[in-house]
């Protein structure tokens, strides 16, 4: 993975139009909200949890009993939910961490600080060689399992995982199977809209380059950041 700047998107209205993530088709099957109530923060913490902890087995986030993800780094960030429409459950979310400096305490730093220490940073590349309000995160970025996964059988799509009240909705999966990556990519732009509402102009993020190729393909061009060898 390589970390990334964001640089604006320059791609023209009618080409995304034309697509195949079209906004038409996105929001006939989902909604986005950024999760302001304690609810809302739960639900993303949540989903996190049985991605990165239930099945990922990633060692992250502080320890708690609770079934949740989440770190000292979601104090000081934005937090994004996508909402299946039909089915009226959670299929992803994703976090941009914020820098905000506040008199008297330690300059918050980003998360991916801790995965590259600052001696590997080329000089001009390291997050605090920018102005700290103007500089945040995109991390994060959760879809559920049991969307990414082809169900076995018709009755497992009525199980507790796609609650619903009309036997005949889409479940989240059949919405996007032919374009699983639908979800990814649609986080990303809430994120990248979160990030212009914001006004953060230096966007770092750590990326597979599989997801990097296709954001690229999607209009959001990125450059890779430098790191001393």
């Amino acid at each position: 993975m390589g970390i990334t700047t964001i640089k604006p998107t320059r791609t023209p209205p009618d080409t995304l139009q034309e697509s195949t993530f079209s906004p038409t088709f996105f929001n006939d099957h989902f909604t986005l909200l950024i999760a302001q109530t304690p609810d809302e923060q739960y639900r993303a913490f949540a989903l996190r949890h049985a991605v990165f902890i239930e099945e990922l087995n990633y060692a992250i986030g502080n320890e708690n009993t609770l079934n949740i993800e989440c770190d000292a780094h979601d104090q000081h960030s934005l937090l994004c939910l996508l909402h299946h429409n039909a089915t009226g459950i959670d299929v992803g979310c994703v976090r941009v961490v914020l820098i905000e400096p506040v008199r008297g305490r330690p300059l918050c730093s980003l998360p991916l600080e801790a995965y590259y220490p600052a001696p590997l940073f080329m000089p001009d590349t390291h997050p605090h060689a920018f102005s700290s309000d103007k500089t945040c995160e995109v991390s994060r970025l959760a879809v559920h399992p049991t969307v990414r996964k082809k169900p076995l059988s018709r009755p497992e799509l009525a199980s507790q995982d796609f609650p619903s009240t009309s036997p005949t909705a889409q479940t989240p999966y059949e919405s996007i199977k032919e374009s699983p990556a639908l979800l990814s990519l649609s986080l990303f732009l809430a994120a990248t809209a979160m990030v212009g509402l914001s006004g953060r102009h230096h966007v770092f993020a750590m990326l597979e380059p599989r997801f990097s190729r296709l954001l690229k393909a999607s209009g959001l061009h990125f450059q890779q950041v430098d790191i001393m060898d």
